[in-house]
């Protein structure tokens, strides 16, 4: 995975869904960010494999940890790449009132 995206933009989608029950509403939205990984060595790629941390992510780097490094460009929401978009799922949140703080 990291080979594929080496030196490349890519672009990472979330989906989500809100429904408010209570009025009958619901509300969806996908957000899209683009990230650019910087151009690898092989001996980057062996490091950052050898510290364990891309196994468990769906594009096998975490921006918000170690792999931060391999990120030389984003454009949109940094917490849609690291999982959920937040600011986005708030303000749905408050458009459909689906949450009573808001």
């Amino acid at each position: 995975m990291l080979k594929l995206i080496n030196g490349k933009y890519h672009k990472v989608y979330t989906g989500f869904v809100l429904i408010n029950l209570k009025e009958a509403r619901t509300g969806r939205k996908v957000v899209e960010t683009e990230v650019k990984i910087k151009h690898l060595t092989e001996s980057e790629i062996e490091w950052y494999l050898n510290s364990s941390e891309p196994f468990d992510k769906a594009g096998a780097y975490a921006i918000q940890g170690i792999g931060s490094f391999l990120v030389e460009k984003i454009s949109g929401s940094y917490t849609n790449v690291v999982g959920l978009p937040l600011a986005e799922v708030v303000e749905a949140f408050k458009k459909y009132n689906a949450y009573s703080i808001f």
